[in-house]
């Protein structure tokens, strides 16, 4: 059975991946393991609406070592082996500028991001080797890719730590089967941007080429290929969805 493990699957992302899922599915051939950290109204009233794949839910805090740790001994116990991870967990976006740096919030922004996955590839990719199948996507984002933007600099830093973290996974697996990629969006209008100043919102759409934000349909569409069989080749890719414009 395809089992799907999706970290971070109340985000608006996870939430429109997993409803793609039930709408392409006519039996129950697909498990979905999915991590959130809390349960919203709309995300309870997506679990509870499918009909078509298997669906469990995990609670977890991943800025905190130990919540990891259980999540991941959860799913072995329940004899859960993931063929696809696709992750997507990230903090609220904020501003940071150089003279600002705060080390507290930058770690508890990679333990988020970065370390547990770590963990998580630790955990699963080397079932994944020995079966010789695997597809794993991770969310980055299109200010890896050229210059970045100003005082971003905690987002900046995770980032890029976990385009390192998807390239060295990608080296050590790909010849093994499994086909690790990232995705590079531009600003996805979501909850993500909550406390970002919707002035900065439309003045990055109207810097776009296309003269508009990326939706969340269109990044799912890039997934949705790199976690499918069809995608037997491409592997540490970071893929630019940014309009044309990096």
């Amino acid at each position: 059975m395809k089992t799907i493990l999706v970290i971070g699957a109340s985000s608006d992302i996870g939430m429109a991946y997993i409803h793609n899922l039930e709408a392409s599915q006519k039996e129950n051939d697909v498990r979905v393991i999915a991590i959130y950290r809390t349960m919203s109204a709309k995300f309870m009233e997506l679990v509870s609406s499918l009909k078509n794949i298997l669906i469990e839910t995990i609670q977890a805090d991943l800025s905190m070592p130990h919540d990891v740790a259980n999540m991941i001994d959860m799913i072995k116990q329940k004899k859960l082996h993931p063929t696809h991870i696709l992750h997507l967990a990230a903090g609220k976006f904020q501003h940071m500028r150089i003279r600002d740096f705060d080390y507290n919030r930058t770690r508890l922004e990679m333990d988020i991001q970065v370390f547990s996955l770590a963990e998580i590839f630790k955990a699963f990719l080397p079932t994944m080797s020995k079966n010789q199948f695997g597809r794993v996507v991770v969310m980055l984002t299109a200010y890896t890719i050229g210059i970045p933007p100003k005082f971003l600099t905690d987002y900046i830093v995770c980032k890029y730590a976990l385009l390192g973290l998807m390239k060295a996974a990608a080296a050590e697996y790909s010849h093994k089967g499994v086909c690790i990629n990232g995705v590079s969006p531009s600003m996805v209008e979501t909850k993500f941007l909550d406390d970002l100043d919707s002035r900065v919102v439309e003045m990055t759409a109207n810097d776009s080429p296309l003269k508009r934000n990326i939706n969340v349909d269109e990044v799912v569409t890039a997934i949705e290929f790199l976690m499918s069989a069809d995608n037997s080749y491409m592997s540490g890719t970071n893929i630019n969805l940014s309009g044309g414009g990096r």
